[in-house]
């Protein structure tokens, strides 16, 4: 009895020591030491809520805090403060990362999303362990699947001239704000790495897949390079601000501060979503004519020396120039013009006509004909209340210079390519860093820059070479004939010629060359040849046995061609010599004088003696 008592005590203890172990193992199993955190990143792109796909390259922090931070808030103070140092793992191909082992606590995860994408869930809390779907028991396997909140926008920009041309090789940087509110650089998906973009062959850039986020991301075009003179656009106007929703519509991110902007930019919308901006470069000219004989402004004309001239140079007055430094014009006068100083004008264009520019807004030089304007002057700027430009308006749309001039005739050009004058405009195409209300606006540009464009206005003056040569020996020259010249075969024979600068009829005397030139002569515009008429007013004379002759004077006006080249080769013109008449007191002459008077002599007694009978 006594043993059967005995083995059932020990087998009760088994049983007890069974149970115990159970009810351990029980214990242990609802009370885990450690957990894990699961993440699942979903992509929910451009507010489509109908398809979420994995999302890999999303790396995932988590700290371990205090379970007093109640918030998001909290916990990232509370790690700043304690400086904790975290643990990082990335979504794999499935968007999973998993964190294992993780003591039990309160966990402040920090999202870094996959090329800066920001979502609607950066920062969350999550606790080890955490009720259980049922809501009847605890779960120590934490597994989250946010969906990230992602949007892409897709921009066209197109670059254009003053005359709607594309311009191809205008350079940018693209700017994107970060958290901390500074612009930092951005490359653009689809540049391999490349932190510019330039406008192609059509004057278009495309910036696609901008991410955007579930407030606003906020980005800049920042204009860095312009060829051919255009203007960079770096100052307020060259800044193209842009912000993309979390529905990848994309909006005018400036106009909030600028709102006069679109009165620069023509925007092209698809609905509320700004596709694409035409956006103008602009290029100064500079033009410079001289009046011609009906008063048109021509690139180029002939003159007679005694002419006065009048020159135009017209130059644009262009938005872009807001803020440049340098805006001058230069106008070089060839040795053989002579500038009228007190003839100068100069003068704005409005939309209502022209007026004179004050002399305030420029500065001449003493010498010759440059003048410097101040740009700060060209426009009228209406502020806003905080200071900002509401409103910015050219005061002259061009600025006209005019002047007269005389030529010199000792240093004139003749013929050839003519007297040439260069007018010259040297600005500022790029501004670099400038002050705006006081304020330095600092953006990636280059050293301040100055570009020159140039352009021409010709006179040209002609002039004649002839030759005097004896008839029949041209190898013989004649000098001491003199000649005048006229412009028509009429004026000729009526004796009107032109005249010099002191209103005397232009006369020349062959040399012993027998050669003699008449210079300053006008001739066609267009550089042909114009026909004039020369008149011999004094024949030349030679000695023959000790006696003084002359050549015979010519009876008809010769015509002669002016032109280019008319210098460089002589016209010969020829005389020849008179007949000989007999000489006074010679016998035969006696002999018909002493005939003469004996018939008046017969005839006058016959009539006496009629008279009487």
């Amino acid at each position: 009895m006594k043993l059967k008592l005995k083995r059932y005590g020990i087998l009760m203890g088994v049983i007890t020591l069974i149970l115990v172990s159970i009810l351990a193992i029980q214990v242990n199993a609802e009370e885990p030491t450690t957990g894990s955190i699961t993440i699942i990143a979903h992509e929910q792109q451009n507010g489509d809520t109908t398809t979420n796909p994995p999302m890999e390259g999303v790396e995932y922090t988590i700290y371990k805090v205090d379970e007093s931070c109640e918030d998001v808030n909290d916990a990232y103070y509370y790690l700043e403060e304690h400086q904790l140092e975290g643990v990082s793992k990335t979504t794999n191909k499935e968007g999973i990362a998993v964190f294992d082992n993780l003591e039990l606590g309160r966990y402040f995860i920090i999202t870094e999303y996959k090329d800066g994408f920001i979502g609607t869930n950066g920062y969350f809390l999550v606790d080890i362990p955490m009720t259980n779907p049922q809501g009847n028991g605890w779960d120590y396997n934490i597994t989250v699947e946010p969906k990230i909140q992602t949007a892409f926008g897709n921009l066209e920009l197109t670059k254009v001239d003053s005359m709607n041309n594309p311009i191809m090789g205008i350079e940018f940087k693209v700017q994107k704000l970060n958290n901390y509110n500074y612009w930092e650089d951005y490359i653009p998906y689809g540049s391999d790495g490349v932190l510019t973009v330039t406008t192609d062959q059509y004057g278009k850039i495309h910036l696609n897949n901008l991410p955007g986020s579930f407030e606003d991301s906020y980005y800049r075009l920042v204009e860095i390079s312009a060829p051919d003179g255009y203007i960079i656009n770096n100052n307020i106007l060259g800044i193209i601000g842009l912000s993309v929703l979390d529905d990848g519509k994309i909006e005018s991110g400036l106009d909030n501060v600028y709102g006069w902007l679109e009165k620069f930019f023509p925007y092209a919308h698809d609905g509320e979503n700004l596709t694409s901006i035409t956006y103008m470069n602009e290029k100064p000219n500079i033009e410079k004519k001289i009046k011609n004989g009906e008063g048109q402004f021509v690139d180029s004309i002939s003159s007679n020396t005694t002419d006065k001239l009048t020159f135009k140079i017209t130059t644009d007055v262009v938005l872009s120039m807001f803020g440049a430094k340098t805006y001058k014009i230069t106008d070089e006068l060839p040795r053989g013009i002579i500038l009228d100083r007190d003839s100068i004008k100069v003068e704005g264009t409005t939309t209502d006509g022209s007026e004179i520019i004050p002399e305030d807004m420029y500065t001449l030089s003493q010498d010759g004909l440059e003048i410097t304007f101040d740009t700060s002057k060209f426009f009228d700027i209406e502020y806003s209340s905080d200071n900002f430009i509401r409103n910015l308006n050219l005061k002259y749309n061009n600025i006209i210079i005019t002047y007269e001039a005389t030529m010199d005739k000792d240093n004139i050009v003749i013929g050839g390519d003519g007297n040439v004058n260069i007018a010259t405009l040297e600005y500022t195409n790029n501004i670099g860093e400038f002050e705006f209300d006081g304020r330095e606006i600092k953006y990636p540009y280059p050293e301040i820059s100055t570009t020159t464009v140039s352009d021409t206005a010709e006179v040209h003056t002609g002039a004649v070479l002839l030759e005097k040569v004896e008839k029949g020996n041209v190898s013989t020259k004649l000098a001491g004939a003199k000649f005048k010249i006229a412009t028509t075969k009429e004026n000729a024979e009526n004796g009107v010629f032109v005249k010099d600068e002191t209103g005397e009829d232009i006369e020349v005397t062959t040399g012993e060359n027998g050669q003699a030139i008449i210079e300053g002569l006008k001739y066609a515009d267009d550089g042909s040849d114009t026909l004039y008429w020369l008149v011999e007013t004094q024949a030349p004379s030679y000695v023959e046995d000790g006696v003084t002759k002359y050549y015979n004077l010519l009876k008809a006006p010769v015509e002669v061609k002016v032109g280019k080249t008319t210098h460089q080769s002589a016209v010969q013109i020829e005389n020849g010599k008179g007949f000989e008449l007999p000489e006074t007191g010679s016998i035969g002459l006696v002999i018909f004088l002493v005939a003469g008077i004996s018939i008046m002599s017969v005839a006058y007694v016959l009539n006496k003696k009629q008279i009487k009978e």
